[in-house]
């Protein structure tokens, strides 16, 4: 502190010339000016006071319905997956299980054609087959009728 601030607190309080001097404080002169403010203020802080508090309610209050909110839906999505799952896996199913039965007609097919031609044409494919897997191989044969050497 130095010399100025030490003979701020002390000013005449009296008459020139008279020697009482009384001291001079700040704290309780801020007091005096500001206590009917803060005195007004307070009702407005404890409404402040009383609003954020409901807030803080209203604000649990969304974030709770929040997340029961998006279990319900979480738990529903899952729901849903499994049944979408389950009905590509019974589509698919039934797509393997139609080419399949395709498939099987359409062997059944050709071996009724071969069966109806006969042994001769049996023998001649087998034939075939036998000469295009050893060349395939490298083994050599002959080549299969109407094909260029």
């Amino acid at each position: 502190m130095d010399i100025r601030e030490l003979f701020r607190r002390f000013r005449p309080a009296g008459t020139p010339g008279a020697a009482v001097a009384v001291p001079d404080d700040p704290a309780r002169r801020n007091a005096v000016e500001l206590d009917p403010v803060f005195a007004a203020l307070a009702a407005a802080n404890t409404a402040a006071g009383v609003i954020r508090a409901a807030a803080e309610r209203k604000a649990a209050q969304r974030e709770r319905s929040a997340a029961d909110e998006a279990a319900r839906i979480t738990g529903a999505a899952r729901r849903d997956a499994r049944i979408v799952r389950d009905e590509a896996f019974a589509a698919a199913q039934d797509e393997i299980r139609r080419t399949g039965a395709a498939l099987i007609a359409t062997a059944r097919a050709v071996a009724a054609a071969f069966a109806a031609a006969g042994p001769d044409v049996l023998a001649g494919a087998a034939d075939i087959v036998a000469e295009a897997a050893m060349r395939a191989a490298g083994v050599g044969g002959s080549p299969p009728p109407g094909a260029s050497p």
